[in-house]
């Protein structure tokens, strides 16, 4: 008898599948024409469904049109799978559990890897089990489901799934004449077969049967070249006598297995008994002293004095078990440079009658091991005692390694990084607290979730697949990122990703170690904005003035329109700092600079160069007329009161413009020309505005 036999062996390996938006039509067709009983159901190359010819009992008193329906609305859904590894007689014991025809089988990342049915059992289980007496009246349904030709089709279906039949048999005087199976259904379901036809018309006629006295053997032989799982059973008049299926059979070959296994099982009982009287109790427990390589036996007398060594501890303690003549243990320990303070309290548990254990480092060569040392007693049956046994276990790898992951633990619980490690498939395992500290998640509400959960959106998916591509190539992935707390907020984060391989080179997990940067970020982009802002009104300053005003020249190259430079000089400004203070002076040219910005486009530039200088620069001008408009409302909107905390002040500006007739691209041409017309509006009594067009 064959033993340890996996699922993966006997299985039908890439069944037939299809996607959940497969036609039914389609499944029946490809079910008839195969002649199988069973389809699995898939997303991607996961199963997530099967659908069989039980299923298809629903199909025609449900009315269901076949060229409509998709397979994901009739398919038993949450289908039981088994890995490929799993043991023979664990599969089928696992469907005979869940009451299961056909065991959809997966490989190690949960892909369809095949499907076991009935047949597969059978096949392997094998018809030896069975002997030449065995006949088909032992294993055969006596209770059978029976009606007559002119009974409905949907009689017959209501009949199977009412006693959760796999066929009804049609008679005549006792005689079968036809049967409705399963297998049928789904042949009747892709004809669009009609509920009210009388089975006369449907039924699989004439009917393939055995005599109730032939051998299971030939049975089976019957059924494999008719090509059916289902014999019908007469008597030797011919008369209906039983039903007969192949699960009928896989059962009856089970049983005779379990019969077989508990007679082996027995008799390797009994074997054991009478080795166990025969052998010398003295010869095994030498035997077993001996080999126990592992770890280092010593055995003293009553005297402490030591009578056995095995080679574990003669390679421990640098003498064999033949130059030992009555050495004292303790002496033993000192000639090997091992401390004997705990020896000694061990010594004198173990003539009380009790065990002690404890721990010592052993240095040998270069080398310190980490050991620990268990005596104990042994005693007759009186208490009375006999000697000693002491065990010394090198657990010096063991220790290292605990304190490896208590480094490890500790570092994953203490440092300010977030942590995720995440299984191959992306799902998060586990995190550490800084995780929970900067995301504001605990570990319950992420475990099993993807880490998108904590995506913000900014990022699109095309830089996640760059990062995936990464990953994928070299196993390691570095970058910056956002993404959003649980509170909502999003921050910046410096990411890195790292892929943990098994054995034979797949991933096994992925580990994620970020930091917090959002602070550095915003610190940064306050320095950036400081670097080319004006700190008081927010405007741009010279530096990005200049920028500004190129890059509209150089536009104005492709679109003919003209540039518009004014330069603002506030009138009067001085006498308010001087009788109101710095303070006062600072709110007016926060006025100021609202009131400008509020009469500009947002494709204009405002900005401040310094004291109470302000310069605008207008693009998309066609002519003198349109940026003399927007000067005058410039000096208009100035003009107005502003409101200080205990008085009210006014301050007037003048405006000098020049317009990018002959400018070119060169920015400080344009600017000049602005500064001259400025200084022309001065001299003019200031409060008013003054254009120096520039000639070609």
């Amino acid at each position: 008898m064959q033993t340890s036999i996996q699922l993966k062996e006997i299985c039908t390996i890439n069944p037939m599948c299809v996607l959940q938006t497969a036609i039914l039509a389609d499944v029946l067709e490809m079910m008839a024409n195969h002649r199988i009983s069973s389809i699995v159901v898939v997303e991607g190359k996961r199963p997530v469904g099967i659908f069989t010819e039980r299923d298809a009992l629903r199909i025609i008193p449900e009315l269901l049109n076949t060229k409509t329906t998709l397979i994901g609305s009739v398919m038993s859904d949450v289908p039981v799978v088994a890995p490929m590894h799993l043991d023979l007689f664990e599969a089928y014991h696992l469907c005979a559990q869940e009451n299961l025809r056909h065991l959809i089988v997966v490989d190690s990342t949960g892909h369809l890897y095949g499907i076991a049915t009935d047949n597969d059992f059978m096949k392997l289980l094998g018809f030896d089990v069975l002997s030449g007496q065995e006949v088909v009246e032992n294993i055969m349904h006596k209770n059978i489901h029976t009606l007559a030709k002119h009974d409905t089709l949907h009689d017959a279906i209501t009949l199977m799934m009412k006693s959760n039949a796999s066929g009804v048999v049609i008679t005549e005087a006792d005689m079968p004449i036809g049967i409705v199976t399963e297998r049928d259904l789904v042949r009747l379901g892709r004809d669009h077969a009609n509920g009210n036809m009388v089975l006369a018309e449907v039924m699989s006629s004439p009917v393939i049967c055995v005599n109730s006295q032939r051998s299971i053997y030939f049975a089976i032989e019957h059924m494999r070249e008719q090509k059916v799982r289902t014999l019908v059973v007469v008597n030797n008049q011919g008369l209906l006598d039983g039903l007969m299926t192949e699960h009928d059979i896989v059962k009856k070959i089970e049983s005779h297995y379990v019969h077989m296994l508990n007679k082996i099982i027995k008799r390797q009982a009994d074997d054991i008994v009478r080795i166990r009287k025969e052998l010398d109790e003295r010869h095994v427990l030498s035997a077993v002293l001996h080999e126990s390589l592992g770890v280092s036996l010593i055995i003293a007398d009553p005297d402490k004095k030591v009578r056995y060594l095995n080679p574990a501890a003669s390679v421990l303690f640098g003498i064999t078990h033949e130059h030992i003549d009555g050495e004292q243990l303790e002496l033993l320990f000192t000639q090997a440079n091992m401390p004997v303070d705990h020896l000694l309290i061990a010594l004198d548990k173990v003539e009380a009658g009790e065990s002690y254990e404890y721990d010592l480092a052993h240095q040998m060569k270069d080398e310190i091991f980490e050991l620990h040392v268990r005596m104990a007693p042994i005693q007759d049956q009186d208490n009375h005692l006999l000697g000693f046994v002491q065990t010394i276990q090198d657990e010096t790898d063991k220790k290292h390694s605990e304190r490896k992951l208590k480094q490890a633990a500790s570092i994953f619980d203490n440092t300010i990084e977030g942590i995720i490690i995440t299984d191959a498939n992306a799902n998060i395992l586990s995190v550490n607290p800084a995780f929970m500290k900067i995301t504001g998640y605990e570990e319950d509400e992420v475990r099993g979730r993807n880490p998108k959960v904590l995506s913000s959106g900014r990022q699109d998916k095309a830089f996640y697949g760059r990062m995936w591509d990464s990953l994928k190539a070299s196993g390691y992935w570095q970058g910056e990122l956002w993404n959003r707390r649980k509170s909502g907020e999003t921050y910046a984060e410096w990411l890195t990703i790292s892929a943990i391989l098994d054995a034979k080179k797949q991933v096994k997990n992925y580990i994620a170690v970020f930091a917090d940067i959002t602070s550095s970020k915003l610190a940064h982009d306050e320095f950036e904005f400081l670097a080319h802002h004006d700190p008081l009104t927010k405007l741009p300053n010279r530096l990005l003035f200049n920028a500004r005003l190129s890059h509209s020249l150089s536009r104005t190259k492709r679109t003919g329109d003209l540039v518009a430079v004014l330069m603002i000089d506030l009138d009067g400004f001085k006498l308010i700092n001087d009788h109101y203070g710095h303070q006062a002076g600072d709110r007016v040219l926060e006025v100021v600079a609202e009131r400008l910005m509020a009469h500009t486009r947002g494709e204009d530039t405002v900005a401040r160069l310094g004291g109470d200088e302000f310069v605008v620069v207008l693009e998309d001008m066609t002519d003198y007329q349109g940026a003399m408009d927007v000067a005058n409302k410039l000096i208009a909107s100035i003009s107005q009161p502003i409101m200080l905390i205990e008085s009210t002040v006014s301050v007037t500006a003048s405006v000098g413009i020049a317009l990018s007739f002959n400018a070119g691209d060169n920015p400080k041409i344009l600017v000049a020309s602005a500064d001259d017309a400025l200084y022309q509006a001065k001299s003019a009594g200031k409060n008013t505005a003054i254009c120096a067009q520039l000639q070609s």
